[in-house]
Parts: C-alpha cells; structure tokens; sequence
C-alpha cells in the first residue's frame, strides 16, 4: 500500500518544497514580503527617512500588506497574548467590528503560522506553504480527473507558478481563497462519480463533506471576491458534470440494451 502510494507522495512533497525556489529568501532567510519601506512614505516614519537612507519605496504599489495586513495581524497576536477575543477594533476611527469582518483571515487554519512565528517571517512561510497547496491540490484534481502523475505534476506546478498566483502574494488571503478552487472541484468530481470511500461501494457522504470543509476553508480566507468567483465556477462545474455524466450513462445503457438485443 505504502509502496504503491510513494511516487505520488514524492510529487506531493515536490510541489509543496517547489515554492521555495522563489521563496526561500523571505521563508527561510533574513528577508522579509512586508514592504516596510513603504511606511517612509508617511509620517512619522517620513521625518526620519534622510536620516536612515531610505529614499523613494522599492514599490509603493504594494503597501497593502503593512499599512493594513500586518496592522491586522499584529492586533490579533496581542489579542492571543492579552487572552482576548479581538471582536471590536478601536484603532480606526471610533472603531469597527473586526472578527466579523473576516478579511484579516483569523479563523483560517493556515494563519497559524502567524500565531507562532514572528511576523515579519511569517509572511513568507505562509506564502511559500499555500502556494505548496495551492499545487497539491491542483495534482489532486489532474489525478481525480484520471491524467497520468506527469500530466498531475505538470498542472500543479503551473498552477502555484501562474501569474495570478505569483503576483497575489502581496494579499495572502487572495492566494489563501484561490489556492482552494482545485480541491473543491475535485471532490464535486469525485461526488458526481460516486467514487468509493474507504470501500467498495459508491461513496457521496464523504466526498461532499470534505468539498464542504474545503469551501469553508476557502471562505475563512478572507477575500469575498475570491470566494464569489469559486462559487461561480463550482456551480458551473458541478452543473456540466451532472449533464455529462447523465448523458453518458444514456448512452451506455442504451448500447448495453442493443448488445441484449443482437445477443437475443
């Protein structure tokens, strides 16, 4: 069993290290994703950025991630530490709700990491982890779909690598929500196919359940767009299978019943 299973834990291994060829430097060394440059443009920080030798932002198109992202993050690891459950935000304006809000990710299992790493590390590891499941899980989907381990490899490192994905680790509950379209659209396969679970018989229960726990884990990401756009394509999806699937089951019964038929 185990031995039969190796050459696609190998893969799976593979494609969850893979981001570290461009990642490794933020994940693993001493830099960091938080463009914290950018905070020069804006006092106090300004004041002091001639003194310090900071001239213009490497890129001040990105400043998201520390004027809101780490703003948010840091709140919530002072409310774990403080032992506090951090349902009110009074630092903007007169204040707002924030753990209903949702975009700061908290509830998402992944921003553990956030939690028991510094911060300023944090980042990386947790870009260079979702990216790994951003890739599982587009293996995952090329198996279910019945394409061969190469074929698997091949989209799972094109999809942790896709543009979008690259370009979105600025927004980690961007990559966070996408990442997860794959496994929800394998286990909607795996649902329409009735494959078996753990037997012999045709299976619905678990793989439906699994899709949820991946829906819902694409939700606590944090990005309701991603989340509009996943369900969009699920939907989609889930639809055309039905009606393949329906129209192929036709079509064999009927070939069956002239096979009867010629035989009789």
């Amino acid at each position: 069993m185990i031995r039969k299973a190796l050459p696609d834990l190998s893969i799976l291994v593979l494609l969850l290290l893979l981001p570290l060829l461009l990642f490794a430097p933020v994940a693993l060394g001493s830099k960091t994703l938080l463009p914290a440059d950018v905070l020069f443009s804006f006092e106090p920080y300004r004041a002091a950025a001639i003194a310090l030798g900071v001239a213009f932002p490497h890129n001040h198109l990105v400043a998201d991630l520390i004027l809101e992202n780490y703003a948010w993050k840091r709140f919530i690891v002072e409310a774990i530490q403080s032992r506090a459950l951090p349902l009110w935000d009074p630092y903007i304006f007169a204040g707002h709700p924030f753990l209903a809000n949702g975009q700061h990710s908290a509830l998402y299992p992944l921003s553990l990491v956030f939690y028991v790493l510094p911060l300023w590390r944090a980042y990386g590891v947790f870009t260079w982890l979702q990216l790994g499941l951003a890739g599982i899980f587009a293996y995952l989907f090329a198996r279910v779909l019945g394409i061969r381990r190469l074929g698997g490899l091949i989209a799972g490192i094109t999809f942790q690598f896709s543009g979008f994905m690259v370009v979105s680790v600025v927004h980690p509950m961007i990559i966070a929500g996408a990442s997860w379209l794959p496994f929800i659209l394998a286990m909607v396969e795996l649902v329409v196919r009735q494959r078996p679970a753990l037997g012999r018989r045709p299976a619905t229960l678990p793989w439906a359940l699994l899709g949820a726990l991946g829906l819902g884990c694409q939700m606590l990401a944090g990005h309701a767009e991603n989340t509009y756009f996943v369900l969009l394509v699920t939907g989609a999806y889930a639809v055309w299978r039905v009606i393949s699937e329906s129209a192929s089951q036709r079509v064999g019964e009927s070939a069956s019943q002239r096979v009867g038929e010629a035989v009789r």
